[in-house]
């Protein structure tokens, strides 16, 4: 690793500290948990999301991830739809509460990331949204190439 690349991951580090100290403080004045904020901005990304892939993707078995989605219901945030192929089957899907709290979110910690990166040129900007996009098209190509079963990689 270069020091210019250890400079860059360092800086790197600290932002994201600092994104997640910013999300909890947007988690609490929207009332909801990290947990239950992941699992909605998953379900944004994921139309054919149900119980079992949640859990996987969590890494718990399916019955302990019930309590959150029963929040997550209860608060308008989700619904649970049986699947049409498969009736034991729960879908779980974003209802226009859960869209428009995503929204606010968004909306939320944009604004608080437009006033910390005031001061930067519109150059510096554009440089370090290149660097942060060719940065993460190398890791998602890893993450595929980790997938990939292990006779297609010989």
């Amino acid at each position: 690793m270069t020091s210019s690349s250890r400079e860059f991951v360092a800086a790197l580090e600290g932002l994201s500290d600092c994104f997640q100290k910013e999300q909890r403080g947007l988690f609490r004045d929207l009332k909801i948990t990290p947990i239950q904020f992941f699992v909605l901005r998953w379900l944004s990304k994921d139309p054919a999301a149900n119980m079992s892939t949640l859990a996987g993707l969590l890494g718990v078995r399916p019955q302990t991830v019930t309590p959150i989605v029963d929040a997550l219901e209860a608060s308008g945030w989700l619904r649970r739809t049986r699947s049409l192929e498969d009736r034991r089957e729960s879908l779980l899907v974003l209802t226009p509460r859960g869209k428009r709290l995503l929204a606010s979110f968004r909306a939320a910690f944009f604004e608080r990331m437009d006033r910390a990166v005031a001061e930067a040129t519109s150059s510096a900007l554009r440089t370090s949204a290149q660097v942060l996009r060719v940065a993460t098209a190398a890791l998602l190509r890893d993450l595929e190439r980790r997938k990939a079963p292990r006779s297609k990689r010989s």
